[in-house]
């Protein structure tokens, strides 16, 4: 699962993911830092240590390697996106929409506050490259339309999907 985080400079890639592949994407982070330094925005609580420390054996300096920034509200990863500096390094973002799923604001707050995401997106995508995680909000949520916006300003999308389990004749004895 590698690919997943195959980034490319003056690009970003909005990876549309189900939250079991979260400790695969935390594999891919962790391979991605023996490289070099890998910002990593944590928006969903997705970030776990422990399988970040497992993929890169304990090795100290991968584990170095990778800043992690927390953010629990839609403002706090506008204002981390506003400040974080183009060209240091791949940029991963974590379950990006799950701030501005917060029903406590109102979607006009929530809708410019991501316009103005998508403009920093756009400016640190010319680093050395960047992906956005996010899942799939149920579509009778009030919040699909930030997610359709979302989707279509990336210039690339990738949808991940849980395989379906084998179907198998059960035997009776």
């Amino acid at each position: 699962m590698n690919e997943l985080l195959d980034l490319r400079s003056k690009q970003w890639t909005l990876l549309i993911l189900p939250h079991l592949f979260r400790d695969r994407l935390l594999v891919a982070a962790a391979r991605l830092a023996e490289r070099g330094p890998v910002s990593v925005f944590n928006c969903g609580r997705q970030f776990d240590a422990s399988i970040v420390a497992r993929a890169a054996r304990g090795r100290t300096e991968i584990i170095d390697r990778i800043h992690v920034q927390r953010a629990f509200i839609c403002f706090e990863v506008a204002k981390l996106l506003m400040q974080k500096p183009a060209n240091h390094g791949p940029v991963l973002i974590l379950d990006m929409l799950s701030t501005f799923y917060d029903e406590n604001l109102q979607i006009h707050t929530r809708k410019f506050l991501l316009e103005g995401c998508l403009l920093n997106l756009e400016r640190l995508s010319a680093g050395a490259g960047l992906a956005v995680t996010v899942s799939l909000p149920p579509k009778s949520s009030d919040s699909f339309p930030l997610f359709e916006r979302l989707q279509s300003a990336a210039p690339q999308v990738l949808t991940y999907a849980m395989p379906a389990p084998e179907s198998q004749q059960l035997s009776l004895f």
